[in-house]
């Protein structure tokens, strides 16, 4: 099994480490071991994970096309005033 140290984290995780693995009666070291591995271990991207509650043809994900303005031009004598209509 591999070992891993992590330098330079800050006061503040180290006491909040210290008061989780207190309450949870762990050690430190089991504590950062279950975070780490609860943080990568069977994470399901978040496409799959609708699909698998509402299935795969629940859903049309097909968007308009974007409606796009015109672009304004400040530099013009026009800008400022109210388009005619």
């Amino acid at each position: 099994m591999a070992s891993l140290s992590v330098r330079r984290l800050d006061d503040e995780v180290i006491r909040r480490l210290k008061i989780r693995a207190q309450r949870d009666g762990l050690s430190v070291e089991e504590t950062v071991r279950r975070i780490l591995a609860g943080a990568v271990v069977n994470v399901e991207p978040a496409g799959a994970m609708i699909r698998r509650i509402i299935g795969d043809d629940a859903v049309d994900f097909d968007l308009p096309a974007p409606e796009v303005d015109d672009p304004i031009d400040f530099a013009s004598g026009a800008y400022g005033q109210d388009d005619p209509e």
